[in-house]
């Protein structure tokens, strides 16, 4: 079974490029390098770091069908194609579980031998050379009153009752630190949630129905409230501990106040998409 391939365009367009009057070959997605970044030596480098320039893949499409489809279709695309890079908003090639931010920058169309298909060869052009699988964590609000917290023979005039606290624990085989997209959804005051001993803090409070996104690529955090407005929040961040800190490797342990519900998509990069063998 080959994997599902899907160009989206930054229009929202979605094309299939294995059906539909489309055929996918001879990509090189697969295909990366590291740039060496060092001093060189009589014999050799002395390495210091390793960079990555934007990744570039060579792809030929096949469309198939009558004359009028096929014009129709090519003309579809290659409209979506050029509007990306006129609009400064790049595509999205989705391989498998995967995707990657692009602009088709070159783009060559002719016949084929066989009078039903039309051969279209273009460049992919990959600002920022990393795949992308996103692996999303739910943070649920806790349902429960802890009303037998401290339960005396005896009233006071205020209650005593536990603080909610949730805890989850997530396997994952992914190796390296992520970037990450963490959503909290109010009511919530002051917000912790902290990922392997290490606290991701707001000091704010979020209404009911508001939501606020961290967002570690970008450095940004907003607050989108329910008359349609949002706010840049960045300045009620904890300011001591980095809340854009990548959510390291391996197995995560998620502790927050269960008071409040949260999300966490976590950007999981690789060079090349994942290859898994399919039946």
């Amino acid at each position: 079974m080959r994997v599902p391939i899907t160009y989206i365009a930054s229009s929202g367009h979605k094309y299939n490029l294995i059906a539909n009057g489309i055929l996918h070959r001879k990509a090189n997605y697969h295909a990366w390098a590291y740039r060496v970044q060092g001093t060189k030596l009589q014999y050799g480098t002395r390495v210091a770091d390793f960079a990555k320039d934007p990744a570039t893949y060579e792809t030929e499409l096949i469309f198939v069908g009558g004359e009028v489809q096929r014009q129709a279709l090519v003309n579809a695309l290659h409209d979506d194609f050029e509007a990306d890079i006129r609009n400064m908003k790049p595509g999205r090639i989705v391989w498998g579980d995967y995707y990657i931010d692009c602009y088709i920058v070159e783009s060559s169309t002719e016949p084929t031998d066989n009078t039903t298909q039309t051969l279209n060869k273009i460049t992919i052009y990959a600002p920022y050379p990393y795949w992308v699988q996103d692996f999303k964590v739910e943070l649920f609000p806790s349902s429960e009153t802890e009303s037998a917290f401290l339960d005396f023979p005896f009233d006071f005039p205020f209650d005593f009752t536990a603080p909610a606290i949730g805890e989850t624990t997530v396997a994952s085989d992914f190796p390296f630190d992520s970037e990450f997209e963490m959503v909290i959804f109010g009511p919530a005051v002051n917000p912790r949630v902290t990922v392997n001993g290490y606290g991701y803090v707001l000091y704010t409070s979020i209404p009911s129905g508001a939501y606020v996104v961290i967002d570690s690529r970008k450095h940004t955090i907003m607050q989108y409230n329910t008359d349609g407005t949002q706010s840049n929040i960045f300045n009620l961040r904890n300011k001591t501990d980095s809340v854009f800190k990548k959510i390291p490797g391996g197995n995560i342990n998620i502790v927050w106040d269960a008071s409040f519900g949260a999300n966490i998509t976590i950007h999981r990069e690789r060079s090349e998409p994942r290859v898994e063998v399919r039946g």
